[in-house]
């Protein structure tokens, strides 16, 4: 296997049983198959959807400090989240707790008056101006230089023309409220790994069936995350009555009670389950 560093690809076709992938220097290279994880703002997808990605209106800030520096800090035995509408705080040791992040997201009303430095430091500051001590004592210790606005697509049915197939947030970029994005990527390449495996024992007809194969294991089960992942924010951020019903039932459910997860969690990308059959 060979790195090609400062390649940008600028176009793939597929002839019988290889793929070409053209840079913008003029280079070309041969293979297989072509494995496109470019991105939220692919353009291997434009291939398979003319969709655009879908801004949220959200913003998130983020902080990594060593523990010394944290003169408040949440449990450091999980991760916690204080939640209020239209923002939230989440903190969690890293490093053996030595290390301390923290993501603050919030809504920006900046964004939806139509302006063009939306969820700037300042916005930042206003919005969570109005929370607990924990919270505001804990936003100095973000980094302002960076922000990150949030973005997803809606699921897509189709990642595979041919020999050429789509991966991670090429195929399914999601909302962050489920910590999911580059998880799903992870199983993408587990599934796909276990597909080309039965390729290469005779188990599947062909290159282009085991892409299939992957396709069909992979596009439901992440266009549901990707589904979930936006409900899951929505829930978060809820005012008014819909605030209080949620408070209420987090209050009687149980701490170990995973059971609104467990399809996401107990699930088994590849192994001893095998792969649906490809689709014609």
């Amino acid at each position: 296997m060979t790195l090609e560093a400062s390649a940008q690809v600028t176009g793939l076709a597929g002839s019988g049983a290889s793929v070409r992938a053209t840079c913008s220097d003029g280079r070309s290279f041969d293979g297989t198959a072509a494995i496109c994880a470019d991105g939220l703002h692919s353009r291997s997808r434009r291939m398979f959807s003319d969709d655009e990605p879908i801004c949220s209106g959200y913003v998130a800030y983020r902080g990594a400090v060593p523990m010394e520096q944290v003169a408040r800090h949440a449990d450091l035995r999980d991760v916690v989240a204080w939640i209020g509408p239209g923002l939230h705080l989440v903190q969690y040791p890293l490093r053996s707790g030595r290390m301390y992040n923290q993501v603050a997201v919030f809504r920006s009303d900046a964004y939806r008056r139509g302006e063009q430095d939306w969820g700037n430091p300042a916005e930042l500051e206003q919005r969570f101006a109005a929370c607990c001590d924990h919270v505001r004592e804990s936003i100095p210790l973000l980094g302002r230089d960076n922000r990150w606005p949030m973005y997803d697509r809606l699921p897509i049915p189709t990642w595979v023309r041919g020999r050429i197939a789509l991966l991670g947030d090429a195929a399914h970029p999601m909302l962050q409220y489920l910590a999911q994005g580059g998880c799903q990527a992870i199983e993408d390449a587990a599934v796909l790994a276990a597909a080309l495996e039965q390729h290469d024992r005779g188990r599947a007809p062909g290159v282009e069936a085991a892409l299939r194969a992957y396709q069909d294991a992979r596009v439901p089960r992440t266009a549901r995350v990707q589904r979930a992942a936006r409900t899951w924010g929505e829930i978060w951020h809820l005012d008014g009555a819909g605030k209080l019903v949620r408070d209420e039932l987090f209050r009687r459910r149980r701490d170990d009670d995973h059971d609104h997860v467990r399809w996401l969690y107990e699930h088994q990308a590849a192994g001893a389950d095998p792969l649906p059959a490809a689709s014609s």
